[in-house]
């Protein structure tokens, strides 16, 4: 028996873990009756009897839907047994099971009245009964007197608050892993010991003088050391990055009035360097418009030499294409003679030689041979006129066609000096119709590619003699050509020197350019800097004696954060259902507390300054809170609860409030006696939405039991709660 949040579950659960037992709670859900009830009283007793599990069947008065579920435990307590359970084939079932085991203990299984017996007596050994029963109010009084075996057939447990050594041991057991002085965290454990007793206290006076009942848990004094040890690190870090970004701003302010000093002095430097810059520059571009005026004089000369040897040059080409072209017409006819006695064998000139009587066409070509070799003839008698003739035929047999070196003679012939009588002859027989390759072939092959020889020979000589004055041309032109080219490489070096220091000139005027320029913006940026920075630290001049009371105060508030945070927790935990009066004396015992145990606190303390955030509260306000300390702190005290707020608000202030303030977040608002209550629940819980229960009466549903003690379950790093017999899936946004 103890109010709810005394430890009676906990306690018993660890009771059950110890013994090593099985503990078994019904799962109430919004469907939950009579029937659901029934088969887990049947679940209970096979486990208990048939199983012959040691088993614990705990049950909270939160979960008593209907009071017959009593009336079955009072029928446990007293006999064992739930009458009428079971039917005949369920009890047949259990029978055949516990067989093997009755006949062992010497039961008559035959009997069926002995073995329910013997069930019942393994459910009465096996079973315990653990009933978590709340004193307040008229229930529990009644069901003791409906219900007798709930006095007769139990061991009454009281819970009642904690002694002053339980509440030590706790504090100090959750307080050690903080970092502190010892010195402190002794302090806050002897503070904390005396808030719990202070608050049992006050609530004894606030029932006396207010007629309201408030009970002290020790589940609000765990609160108040979860509280404290969440809120402490958290407003440590805040008040420290405060007082940081105050810091900050003064070292830029200070920082900044550095930096405008050393632009003054280098704005002081810059301006000779500048004046002197300007001056260097304006005398580089005087010099480079006389060296300008000079190069282009000399450009224009070195230009006008440059057309004349062009057109040189031009000349000399054209002349060279036109000896190039000419002799490109003796060229083939050379090359097919060449290729013509490259093709003759010493065969073929011995078939020539050993001609008799040799055909008109061959007598001719070796007669043209013997002229060109300049070989003379012999003198032989005419047969028919009876006079001495040259006959070149003997002759050329014996000198021409006798020589082994006959065919390279040819090859190497000095086509380039013939003699101009030579010339006049021979060309006489290539004028004759029956000299030609193809009338000469019939006679001989051989001798068709000497006659093919001696005619390209005539064709070289003829195109030789018009070249030979285009090449002496040509010859004086190039030589006219490489005079002029050497007198303008001359020229356009000494050119190239003048523009090469032009262009050296330009780079330095350029650079010089760019170092006035760097200089100019140096002088501007400086200028513009320093009269923004002058501007900055006039307009912040107030701001840096105001930055500095303000970093004083953060440092004094950091100082006082243990013992603020301390309050703030009591605040939290014990003070929402007390009215102002009653909060403002537990927070001046608690602050002398605080001051006798050596911790520093703020003084006067307020939730607001310590926990409040100026932006939120105003907002707050905005949202229809009204705008007095109470509200607020009551405000602030739902925001920094770890557990879910339960508002007493007669005149709909908070409902407004939270309403206006949780309207874009998704809100929903329910009452217990909603079809879709349960629906909304579960869908809020999966998707973060907050939910506002409505017109709550004294009693609260039991399947929100779970929700309301946050009794979280991580499967695969996943967040689920536990709703009536389904598990959900819990989004940490959600608020109820």
């Amino acid at each position: 028996v103890g109010v709810g949040g005394s430890g009676r579950k906990s306690l018993t659960t660890l009771a059950v873990s110890i013994a090593d037992f099985k503990l078994f709670q019904i799962e109430i859900s919004k469907s939950y009756g009579v029937p659901d009830w029934r088969e887990d009283m049947k679940l209970i007793m096979n486990m208990a009897g048939e199983k012959n599990q040691p088993t614990v069947f705990m049950m909270d008065d939160t979960q008593i839907v209907y009071e017959s579920f009593l009336e079955d435990v009072n029928g446990i307590l007293n006999t064992g047994e739930v009458a009428n359970l079971f039917n005949g084939e369920e009890l047949m079932t259990i029978f055949s099971s516990i067989e093997k085991e009755a006949t062992a203990d010497g039961i008559n299984t035959g009997n069926g009245n002995d073995m329910y017996s013997y069930f019942v007596g393994r459910c009465r050994e096996n079973l315990h009964v653990v009933l978590c029963m709340s004193p307040i109010g008229d229930a529990f009084r009644t069901r003791l007197r409906f219900f007798p075996a709930l006095v007769n057939c139990c061991t009454i447990d009281w819970f009642t608050e904690w002694p002053e050594e339980a509440l030590r041991t706790v504090a100090s057991h959750f307080l050690d892993s903080l970092e502190m002085e010892n010195k402190t965290r002794d302090g806050l454990v002897d503070v904390c010991v005396q808030m719990q007793e202070l608050v049992t206290q006050m609530s004894l006076q606030y029932r006396t003088e207010m007629g309201r009942y408030f009970y002290v848990t020790p589940t609000s004094y765990l609160e108040l050391i979860s509280t404290f040890k969440g809120l402490l690190n958290k407003q440590r870090t805040q008040v420290q990055d405060a007082k940081n970004r105050y810091d900050s701003g003064l070292d830029k302010i200070a920082d900044t009035q550095t930096q405008v000093d050393q632009m003054q002095k280098d704005l002081i430097d810059l301006q000779p360097k500048l004046k002197e810059a300007t001056i260097s520059t304006d005398a580089l571009i005087v010099q480079i418009d006389k060296d300008t005026i000079e190069a282009n004089a000399k450009k224009a000369l070195v230009g006008a030499d440059e057309k004349v040897c062009q057109a040189q040059s031009d000349e000399a080409n054209e002349m060279k294409r036109s000896c190039e072209a000419d002799l490109a017409k003796a060229l083939p006819a050379l090359d097919g003679a060449i290729k013509a006695l490259k093709s003759l064998s010493k065969g073929d000139i011995v078939e020539v030689k050993a001609m008799g009587k040799p055909p008109g066409g061959v007598k001719l070509v070796m007669e043209a041979l013997c002229l060109m070799f300049a070989i003379k003839p012999e003198k032989i008698k005419d047969p028919e006129s009876g006079k001495k003739v040259d006959d070149y035929w003997g002759t050329s047999k014996k000198v021409l066609l006798g020589d082994t070196k006959f065919l390279d003679n040819l090859l190497h012939y000095d086509k380039d000096h013939m003699d101009p009588d030579m010339v006049v002859k021979v060309n006489k027989f290539c004028a004759r119709d029956d000299f030609t390759p193809e009338i000469v072939q019939k006679g001989s092959v051989a001798a068709a590619g000497l006659c093919k020889w001696v005619h390209a020979m005539m064709i070289y000589d003829d195109v030789s003699k018009n070249v030979a004055p285009k090449k002496a041309a040509l010859k004086v032109a190039s030589e006219s050509l490489a005079t002029s080219t050497a007198l303008l490489a001359e020229k356009q070096a000494v050119l190239k020197e003048v523009l090469d220091k032009l262009a050296l000139l330009q780079a330095g005027l350029v650079e010089a350019q760019d170092k006035k320029e760097s200089l100019a913006a140096q002088v501007e940026d400086c200028s513009k800097k320093l009269a923004r920075a002058e501007q900055l630290i006039s307009g912040l001049g107030g701001e840096r004696d105001r930055w500095k009371e303000f970093s004083k105060k953060l440092g004094e508030q950091y100082d006082n954060v243990t013992g603020d945070i301390m309050l703030s927790a009591g605040v939290v935990a014990y003070l929402g259902s007390f009215v102002s009066s009653y909060r403002d004396t537990a927070l001046k015992q608690w602050s002398k507390s605080l001051i006798d145990s050596g911790i520093t606190c703020s003084s006067p303390f307020s939730l607001a300054s310590t926990l409040g955030s100026p932006v939120a509260i105003r907002q707050w306000v905005i949202n229809k809170l009204p705008n007095d300390s109470v509200s607020i702190e009551n405000a602030i005290m739902l925001e920094r609860s770890n557990r879910w707020p339960l508002m007493i608000d007669p005149q709909g202030q908070a409902n407004r409030w939270v309403k206006n303030t949780e309207a874009k977040t998704g809100l929903k608002v329910v009452k217990q006696n909603m079809s879709n209550f349960v629906r909304t629940i579960e869908a809020a819980l999966q998707y973060g939405n907050p939910v506002l229960l409505e017109n709550l009466q004294e009693s609260i549903d039991p399947i929100l039991e779970p929700v309301l003690l946050k009794q979280l379950v991580y499967v695969g790093g996943a967040a689920t709660i536990k709703l009536g017999d389904a598990t959900v899936d819990y989004d940490p946004k959600f608020k109820l």
